[in-house]
């Protein structure tokens, strides 16, 4: 069993922010926001059909799950990029 994690006044987890995952939300527009939730979405889906994949031994399906998992990425990183320098 994992302990609970205790946090004192000064280190209270910000909620709603996710450093990880939306670091630019606050930069993005809607249209932007709309696409990163739907690229994550993505993520998870490949995520899970890649592990499928490597537990039934599926070395193709494994090859091609990780090719779109990484244009997946490739984009989203773009995405916030963009984001982060149309704010500077």
């Amino acid at each position: 069993m994992i302990p609970p994690v205790r946090f004192s006044a000064k280190q209270q987890p910000r909620l709603g922010r996710s450093k990880r995952m939306g670091q630019h939300r606050g930069l993005l527009t809607p249209e932007e926001r709309a696409r990163i939730t739907e690229l994550q979405d993505l993520l998870i889906a490949r995520f899970v059909e890649q592990r499928e994949a490597v537990a039934e031994g599926q070395e193709e399906r494994v090859k091609t799950v990780e090719a779109e998992i990484d244009s997946l990425l490739r984009e989203k990183e773009e995405i916030e990029k963009w984001a982060a320098v149309g704010s500077a």
